[in-house]
Protein backbone atom coordinates (compact mmCIF):
# COMPACT_ATOMS: atom_id res chain seq x y z
CA UNK A 1 0.00 0.00 0.00
CA UNK A 2 1.24 3.47 -0.88
CA UNK A 3 0.79 6.01 1.93
CA UNK A 4 0.58 9.75 1.24
CA UNK A 5 0.64 12.22 4.12
CA UNK A 6 0.67 15.34 1.93
CA UNK A 7 -1.59 16.31 -0.95
CA UNK A 8 1.46 17.67 -2.77
CA UNK A 9 3.00 14.18 -3.06
CA UNK A 10 0.01 12.39 -4.58
CA UNK A 11 0.34 10.83 -8.01
CA UNK A 12 -3.12 11.12 -9.52
CA UNK A 13 -4.64 7.98 -11.06
CA UNK A 14 -8.21 6.78 -11.65
CA UNK A 15 -9.46 4.98 -8.53
CA UNK A 16 -12.40 4.17 -6.32
CA UNK A 17 -12.09 6.15 -3.10
CA UNK A 18 -13.44 5.23 0.34
CA UNK A 19 -14.06 8.21 2.61
CA UNK A 20 -14.04 8.36 6.38
CA UNK A 21 -12.05 8.81 9.58
CA UNK A 22 -12.06 5.02 10.14
CA UNK A 23 -10.87 5.33 13.76
CA UNK A 24 -10.77 1.74 14.96
CA UNK A 25 -11.62 0.27 11.55
CA UNK A 26 -14.64 -1.34 13.22
CA UNK A 27 -17.31 -3.49 11.56
CA UNK A 28 -19.12 -0.46 10.15
CA UNK A 29 -15.90 0.84 8.65
CA UNK A 30 -15.09 -2.60 7.26
CA UNK A 31 -18.50 -2.58 5.58
CA UNK A 32 -17.68 0.70 3.82
CA UNK A 33 -14.25 -0.54 2.80
CA UNK A 34 -15.67 -3.86 1.65
CA UNK A 35 -18.22 -2.14 -0.57
CA UNK A 36 -15.49 0.08 -2.01
CA UNK A 37 -13.21 -2.90 -2.64
CA UNK A 38 -15.97 -4.84 -4.39
CA UNK A 39 -16.68 -1.85 -6.63
CA UNK A 40 -12.98 -1.30 -7.36
CA UNK A 41 -12.56 -4.95 -8.34
CA UNK A 42 -15.63 -4.82 -10.58
CA UNK A 43 -14.24 -1.77 -12.39
CA UNK A 44 -10.63 -3.07 -12.37
CA UNK A 45 -9.54 0.06 -10.50
CA UNK A 46 -7.30 0.45 -7.45
CA UNK A 47 -8.93 1.18 -4.09
CA UNK A 48 -7.88 4.41 -2.36
CA UNK A 49 -8.81 5.76 1.07
CA UNK A 50 -8.96 9.39 2.17
CA UNK A 51 -8.69 9.75 5.93
CA UNK A 52 -6.99 11.63 8.77
CA UNK A 53 -4.42 10.53 11.33
CA UNK A 54 -6.92 11.27 14.09
CA UNK A 55 -10.62 12.10 14.41
CA UNK A 56 -11.36 15.45 12.71
CA UNK A 57 -13.28 16.69 15.76
CA UNK A 58 -9.97 16.73 17.67
CA UNK A 59 -9.04 19.87 15.73
CA UNK A 60 -11.77 21.72 17.61
CA UNK A 61 -11.36 20.11 21.06
CA UNK A 62 -9.07 21.24 23.89
CA UNK A 63 -8.97 17.64 25.14
CA UNK A 64 -8.51 15.29 22.15
CA UNK A 65 -10.60 12.18 21.74
CA UNK A 66 -8.29 9.18 22.32
CA UNK A 67 -7.52 6.95 19.36
CA UNK A 68 -8.88 3.39 19.35
CA UNK A 69 -5.84 2.25 17.36
CA UNK A 70 -2.63 3.97 16.30
CA UNK A 71 -2.45 5.39 12.77
CA UNK A 72 0.10 2.71 11.91
CA UNK A 73 -2.30 -0.04 13.00
CA UNK A 74 -5.03 1.60 10.94
CA UNK A 75 -2.82 1.54 7.85
CA UNK A 76 -2.02 -2.15 8.37
CA UNK A 77 -5.72 -2.94 8.58
CA UNK A 78 -6.36 -0.92 5.43
CA UNK A 79 -3.75 -2.94 3.59
CA UNK A 80 -5.24 -6.22 4.81
CA UNK A 81 -8.62 -5.09 3.41
CA UNK A 82 -7.19 -4.48 -0.04
CA UNK A 83 -6.46 -0.76 0.01
CA UNK A 84 -3.93 0.20 -2.66
CA UNK A 85 -3.43 3.89 -1.81
CA UNK A 86 -4.04 5.72 1.47
CA UNK A 87 -4.14 9.50 1.80
CA UNK A 88 -3.88 10.28 5.52
CA UNK A 89 -3.57 13.93 6.48
CA UNK A 90 -2.78 15.80 9.67
CA UNK A 91 -5.58 18.03 10.95
CA UNK A 92 -4.97 21.56 9.71
CA UNK A 93 -6.59 24.95 9.17
CA UNK A 94 -6.06 24.53 5.43
CA UNK A 95 -8.11 21.37 5.14
CA UNK A 96 -10.89 22.56 7.45
CA UNK A 97 -11.24 25.88 5.64
CA UNK A 98 -11.66 24.18 2.24
CA UNK A 99 -15.25 24.53 0.95
CA UNK A 100 -16.97 21.17 0.57
CA UNK A 101 -17.37 21.52 -3.20
CA UNK A 102 -13.68 22.35 -3.64
CA UNK A 103 -12.73 19.38 -1.46
CA UNK A 104 -14.78 17.00 -3.60
CA UNK A 105 -13.80 18.43 -6.96
CA UNK A 106 -10.24 19.69 -6.52
CA UNK A 107 -8.89 17.20 -3.97
CA UNK A 108 -10.81 13.96 -4.43
CA UNK A 109 -11.53 14.11 -8.15
CA UNK A 110 -8.66 16.13 -9.62
CA UNK A 111 -5.75 15.72 -7.20
CA UNK A 112 -6.32 12.08 -6.22
CA UNK A 113 -8.08 10.96 -9.40
CA UNK A 114 -11.19 9.40 -7.87
CA UNK A 115 -13.90 8.42 -10.36
CA UNK A 116 -16.19 6.69 -7.86
CA UNK A 117 -16.72 7.47 -4.17
CA UNK A 118 -17.95 5.29 -1.31
CA UNK A 119 -18.84 6.65 2.15
CA UNK A 120 -20.84 5.86 5.25
CA UNK A 121 -24.38 7.07 5.83
CA UNK A 122 -23.24 9.94 8.09
CA UNK A 123 -20.11 11.08 6.25
CA UNK A 124 -19.55 14.86 6.30
CA UNK A 125 -16.68 16.89 4.87
CA UNK A 126 -15.46 20.34 3.92
CA UNK A 127 -15.72 23.68 5.71
CA UNK A 128 -18.34 23.53 8.44
CA UNK A 129 -18.98 19.86 7.65
CA UNK A 130 -21.44 20.95 4.97
CA UNK A 131 -20.47 18.28 2.45
CA UNK A 132 -22.43 15.02 2.28
CA UNK A 133 -23.21 12.18 -0.10
CA UNK A 134 -25.65 14.33 -2.06
CA UNK A 135 -22.96 16.92 -2.75
CA UNK A 136 -20.60 14.14 -3.82
CA UNK A 137 -23.24 12.99 -6.32
CA UNK A 138 -23.39 16.49 -7.78
CA UNK A 139 -19.64 16.30 -8.44
CA UNK A 140 -19.13 12.64 -9.41
CA UNK A 141 -22.54 11.90 -10.90
CA UNK A 142 -25.61 10.42 -9.25
CA UNK A 143 -24.70 6.80 -9.98
CA UNK A 144 -21.02 7.18 -9.10
CA UNK A 145 -21.43 7.60 -5.33
CA UNK A 146 -22.27 4.72 -2.98
CA UNK A 147 -23.65 5.57 0.45
CA UNK A 148 -23.35 2.55 2.75
CA UNK A 149 -26.11 1.98 5.28
CA UNK A 150 -25.20 1.70 8.99
CA UNK A 151 -23.90 -1.62 10.29
CA UNK A 152 -26.32 -2.50 13.09
CA UNK A 153 -25.76 -4.72 16.13
CA UNK A 154 -28.52 -5.14 18.72
CA UNK A 155 -30.59 -2.49 16.96
CA UNK A 156 -27.90 0.21 17.14
CA UNK A 157 -25.45 1.36 14.44
CA UNK A 158 -21.87 0.45 15.31
CA UNK A 159 -19.84 3.55 16.15
CA UNK A 160 -16.42 4.50 17.48
CA UNK A 161 -18.03 6.24 20.47
CA UNK A 162 -19.73 2.97 21.48
CA UNK A 163 -16.38 1.22 21.35
CA UNK A 164 -14.70 3.91 23.45
CA UNK A 165 -17.45 3.68 26.07
CA UNK A 166 -17.16 -0.11 26.20
CA UNK A 167 -13.36 -0.05 26.58
CA UNK A 168 -13.42 2.71 29.20
CA UNK A 169 -15.92 0.64 31.21
CA UNK A 170 -13.84 -2.53 30.90
CA UNK A 171 -16.42 -4.24 28.69
CA UNK A 172 -13.84 -5.55 26.25
CA UNK A 173 -16.13 -8.37 25.09
CA UNK A 174 -18.60 -5.74 23.85
CA UNK A 175 -15.76 -3.81 22.23
CA UNK A 176 -14.66 -7.00 20.46
CA UNK A 177 -18.19 -7.54 19.11
CA UNK A 178 -18.23 -4.00 17.69
CA UNK A 179 -14.68 -4.03 16.33
CA UNK A 180 -14.85 -7.51 14.88
CA UNK A 181 -11.62 -8.33 16.72
CA UNK A 182 -10.29 -7.86 20.29
CA UNK A 183 -9.32 -4.39 21.48
CA UNK A 184 -5.55 -4.42 21.81
CA UNK A 185 -2.50 -2.48 22.95
CA UNK A 186 0.65 -2.54 20.81
CA UNK A 187 3.95 -1.21 22.06
CA UNK A 188 7.58 -2.09 22.69
CA UNK A 189 8.42 -4.12 25.80
CA UNK A 190 10.20 -1.95 28.38
CA UNK A 191 12.20 -2.92 31.45
CA UNK A 192 10.36 -3.12 34.77
CA UNK A 193 11.09 -3.61 38.46
CA UNK A 194 11.23 -7.43 38.15
CA UNK A 195 9.14 -7.69 41.34
CA UNK A 196 6.59 -10.00 39.72
CA UNK A 197 9.35 -12.39 38.62
CA UNK A 198 10.68 -12.53 42.20
CA UNK A 199 7.15 -13.40 43.32
CA UNK A 200 7.00 -16.23 40.79
CA UNK A 201 5.01 -14.45 38.07
CA UNK A 202 7.38 -13.21 35.35
CA UNK A 203 5.84 -10.35 33.38
CA UNK A 204 6.56 -7.97 30.54
CA UNK A 205 5.58 -4.31 30.47
CA UNK A 206 4.12 -2.17 27.69
CA UNK A 207 3.64 1.58 27.93
CA UNK A 208 0.49 2.42 25.92
CA UNK A 209 1.25 4.79 23.02
CA UNK A 210 0.50 8.44 23.68
CA UNK A 211 -3.02 9.48 22.71
CA UNK A 212 -4.37 5.92 22.65
CA UNK A 213 -7.62 4.93 24.37
CA UNK A 214 -6.93 3.43 27.80
CA UNK A 215 -9.16 0.68 29.20
CA UNK A 216 -10.66 0.71 32.66
CA UNK A 217 -7.91 -0.01 35.16
CA UNK A 218 -7.88 -3.60 36.25
CA UNK A 219 -6.90 -7.16 35.43
CA UNK A 220 -7.87 -8.78 32.13
CA UNK A 221 -7.65 -12.13 30.43
CA UNK A 222 -5.45 -11.47 27.40
CA UNK A 223 -3.66 -13.16 24.55
CA UNK A 224 -0.35 -12.12 23.03
CA UNK A 225 1.18 -13.13 19.72
CA UNK A 226 4.66 -14.50 20.41
CA UNK A 227 7.30 -15.65 17.95
CA UNK A 228 5.27 -15.16 14.80
CA UNK A 229 2.02 -17.13 14.81
CA UNK A 230 1.86 -18.40 18.38
CA UNK A 231 -0.87 -16.92 20.57
CA UNK A 232 -0.24 -17.22 24.32
CA UNK A 233 -2.92 -16.57 26.94
CA UNK A 234 -2.17 -14.63 30.10
CA UNK A 235 -3.37 -11.95 32.49
CA UNK A 236 -2.67 -8.25 32.10
CA UNK A 237 -2.93 -5.53 34.72
CA UNK A 238 -3.80 -2.17 33.19
CA UNK A 239 -3.04 0.71 35.52
CA UNK A 240 -0.45 2.28 37.78
CA UNK A 241 0.23 -0.68 40.13
CA UNK A 242 -0.65 1.17 43.36
CA UNK A 243 0.70 -1.51 45.71
CA UNK A 244 4.26 -0.78 44.59
CA UNK A 245 3.67 2.95 43.92
CA UNK A 246 4.86 2.97 40.32
CA UNK A 247 2.48 5.73 39.25
CA UNK A 248 2.99 5.17 35.49
CA UNK A 249 0.14 3.89 33.31
CA UNK A 250 1.31 0.48 32.14
CA UNK A 251 0.09 -2.84 30.75
CA UNK A 252 1.87 -5.56 32.74
CA UNK A 253 1.34 -9.07 31.38
CA UNK A 254 2.04 -12.51 32.81
CA UNK A 255 1.94 -15.22 30.13
CA UNK A 256 0.87 -18.80 30.80
CA UNK A 257 3.25 -21.52 29.61
CA UNK A 258 5.93 -19.16 28.37
CA UNK A 259 9.31 -18.17 29.74
CA UNK A 260 11.54 -16.15 27.47
CA UNK A 261 13.20 -12.79 27.00
CA UNK A 262 10.82 -10.33 25.31
CA UNK A 263 12.62 -7.10 26.19
CA UNK A 264 12.77 -4.69 23.26
CA UNK A 265 10.23 -6.61 21.15
CA UNK A 266 7.09 -4.94 19.85
CA UNK A 267 4.08 -6.97 20.99
CA UNK A 268 0.31 -6.74 20.73
CA UNK A 269 -1.75 -7.64 23.81
CA UNK A 270 -5.40 -8.45 23.05
CA UNK A 271 -7.90 -7.86 25.85
CA UNK A 272 -10.43 -10.72 25.96
CA UNK A 273 -12.31 -10.39 29.26
CA UNK A 274 -12.38 -8.25 32.42
CA UNK A 275 -11.49 -10.04 35.65
CA UNK A 276 -11.37 -7.39 38.38
CA UNK A 277 -10.59 -3.76 39.18
CA UNK A 278 -7.05 -2.65 40.00
CA UNK A 279 -6.59 -2.11 43.71
CA UNK A 280 -3.94 -1.49 46.37
CA UNK A 281 -2.95 -4.39 48.65
CA UNK A 282 -1.47 -4.23 52.14
CA UNK A 283 1.81 -5.81 51.09
CA UNK A 284 3.21 -7.79 48.19
CA UNK A 285 2.30 -11.17 49.69
CA UNK A 286 -1.39 -10.33 49.62
CA UNK A 287 -0.92 -9.06 46.09
CA UNK A 288 0.77 -12.35 45.10
CA UNK A 289 -2.11 -14.32 46.61
CA UNK A 290 -4.59 -12.32 44.54
CA UNK A 291 -2.53 -12.83 41.38
CA UNK A 292 -2.71 -16.61 41.92
CA UNK A 293 -6.49 -16.28 42.15
CA UNK A 294 -6.55 -14.11 39.01
CA UNK A 295 -4.55 -16.72 37.11
CA UNK A 296 -7.00 -19.49 38.09
CA UNK A 297 -9.93 -17.29 37.07
CA UNK A 298 -8.30 -16.51 33.73
CA UNK A 299 -7.47 -20.15 33.01
CA UNK A 300 -11.09 -21.10 33.67
CA UNK A 301 -12.16 -18.40 31.21
CA UNK A 302 -9.72 -19.85 28.66
CA UNK A 303 -11.38 -23.26 29.04
CA UNK A 304 -14.67 -21.60 28.13
CA UNK A 305 -13.09 -20.13 25.01
CA UNK A 306 -11.39 -23.36 23.91
CA UNK A 307 -14.17 -25.77 24.72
Amino acid sequence: MTLYTSLNDIKSEPCVIALGCFDGVHLGHADVLGAAKKLADTLSLPLAVFTFREPPKNYFLSTPTPLIITPEEKYRLFESLGVYTCVSLELSEEIFSTPAEDFARKILKERIGAVRAVCGFNYAFGKGGKGNAELLRSIFGRHNVTEVEPYVIDGTPVSSSQIRNAVENGDVKRACALLGRPFSITSQVVDGQHLARRLGFPTFNLLPPKGILLPRRGVYLTSTRIEGAREVYGITNIGVRPTVDVGIECAETHLFDFDGDLYGKTLTVKLLDFIREERRFDGVELMAEQIRTDILTAKNLVKGILY
